[in-house]
């Protein structure tokens, strides 16, 4: 990956996990206020945003597609650099995991909602192609 589009990649991926993270607050709020036609606006803004940075960050630079790729069909060095990203992510995946079951366990908010678990979902399937994004390592 060149240097201008690991660039480019690196701001698509921050663009896109800030948006799927707004989507979850704005949904968080909605969901406690009356439908404020407003914040399904932003909803569906995020949405959008989130869908169409999903598909710079992760379709256009490869990423989704390398990560997903049988082992069998890789050489050595493209093994061992997913292995790297997958054991990365699943470190920062753990981590992150157990700070928001703690928050919300302390601020006693109760069972981690469906919008939030489905985001953890979607950032645990996309964080190994995050990182060869981020590294610029891409096919």
């Amino acid at each position: 990956m060149e240097k201008g589009s690991k660039k480019k990649g690196r701001a698509a991926l921050l663009i896109n996990f800030s948006s799927v993270i707004s989507l979850i607050v704005v949904f968080e709020i909605l969901k406690s206020t009356n439908q404020n036609a407003l914040l399904v606006i932003l909803l569906l803004a995020f949405l959008a945003i989130a869908i169409s940075s999903f598909i710079y960050a992760f379709i256009q630079t490869g990423s989704f597609k390398f990560v997903h790729t049988k082992s069998e069909k890789m050489d050595e060095r493209e093994t061992q650099l997913v292995g790297k990203a997958l054991r990365y992510s699943y470190s920062f995946f753990t981590i992150v995991v157990l700070v928001i079951i703690y928050v919300y366990a302390l601020a006693e908010n109760g069972p981690i909602d469906v919008v939030i678990a489905a985001g953890m979902l979607y950032f645990a399937h996309t964080l190994p192609a995050a990182i060869l994004t981020w590294w610029g390592k891409t096919n």
